[in-house]
């Protein structure tokens, strides 16, 4: 059996998407909501911490089942690759609101899918990666 199709990797990849779409629903129904009361770009950046700290604690303790305690290096790492996939996501939110005419909330979810897939590499192989064993 290829390794791409095991049941424990199709798990985890449907958790992370389940975990993405709450995350992503939650992001744009933020900027939503922030929007008209802050403008797009403050929106945008206040909604971001908050759907980051979901998206931890969802990955961490459901979709990769990582049950040990949070550590600082788990954190660093995870606050790493997010920076990367903020930068990346941040990139696809002002090109798609400088070149379409969609709302910011919607721009929003665009830019989170944008970065999805290598949030899920970064996370499955290096962020709740199963703990090695000592030998």
């Amino acid at each position: 059996m290829n390794s791409m199709f095991k049941p424990d990797l199709i798990r985890k990849v449907l958790r992370f998407g389940v975990v993405g779409g709450l995350v992503t629903a939650t992001f744009m129904g933020l900027n939503w909501w922030l929007a008209p009361r802050l403008g797009a770009d403050l929106a945008y950046f206040t909604a971001y911490p908050i759907a980051v700290g979901l998206h931890f604690s969802l990955n961490k303790w459901w979709a990769f089942g990582d049950r040990r305690a949070v550590r600082s290096r788990q954190v660093s790492e995870y606050l790493l690759m997010m920076l990367v996939a903020f930068l990346i996501q941040t990139a696809v939110f002002q090109l798609v609101l400088h070149y379409t005419s969609l709302p910011s909330w919607l721009a929003s979810g665009v830019a989170t899918v944008a970065q999805m897939a290598l949030s899920f590499v970064v996370m499955n192989r290096r962020v709740f990666a199963p703990a090695e064993p000592t030998a």
